[in-house]
């Protein structure tokens, strides 16, 4: 279907003469439903997505002897699946009854703000995870010997972390915080970008037309 709801839509353009206002408006309407409908379900598999991952990785910190850190991942997880189910509802409110270009100018701008959302939502969400991470297998029971092989051998240690590789890890928490916006964009970009391209398009042939 998607295929040849497209090619409708580039001869209409290629060849405006040949259709009819209204045939051109319903090839509007079924592109933009199209658009938002399958972003609406790669959202929702997303989501879906963080919540079985967050599960998968809760149950492996047990067996790794790493409870603590697992479970405070746990909950940040299902604490961004929460809030991208609400994103997801606000989503769905998208009145279809619009013009197709007002209704896909709205999905544009809900996009444009989700991610300023999800930006700031993320300058804590990304530091903890690496932390907690970090945390979690340094002290886990799968890490034991190593990390006494560690405390044995060397002198740089701060209530039994290594000093070092900490102030790494720290540093990495505090620039992921200070640049959650721009990585945020780019997991965005990566698993969105196709059809938000479609989107960008679609927005600038009707533009064009309505110029």
């Amino acid at each position: 279907m998607e295929k040849s709801i497209e090619t409708m839509w580039k001869e209409g353009f290629l060849h405006n003469e040949t259709l009819s206002a209204p045939r051109v408006n319903n090839i509007d309407r079924r592109k933009s439903i199209h658009i938002i409908e399958k972003f609406e379900r790669m959202f929702r598999m997303n989501i879906w997505g963080i919540v079985i991952g967050a599960t998968l990785l809760l149950i492996g910190s047990y067996f790794a002897g790493a409870l603590l850190a697992g479970s405070l991942i746990f909950m940040m997880m299902l604490y961004v699946a929460y809030t991208a189910h609400h994103e997801l509802k606000a989503l769905e409110k998208i009145d279809k009854g619009q013009s197709s270009y007002i209704f896909l100018k709205s999905l544009q701008d809900w996009i444009s703000s989700s991610i300023e959302r999800y930006g700031k939502m993320y300058r804590v969400v990304y530091p903890v995870f690496i932390l907690a991470f970090y945390f979690g297998i340094w002290f886990s029971d799968v890490f034991a010997g190593k990390r006494q092989i560690v405390v044995e051998n060397s002198n740089n240690l701060f209530f039994g972390l290594h000093i070092h590789t900490t102030i790494v890890i720290m540093i990495a928490a505090v620039l992921m915080s200070l640049f959650s916006k721009t990585i945020h964009r780019i997991d965005v970009k990566t698993v969105y970008g196709r059809i938000m391209k479609k989107l960008d398009l679609a927005l600038a042939e009707m533009e064009e037309l309505r110029g």
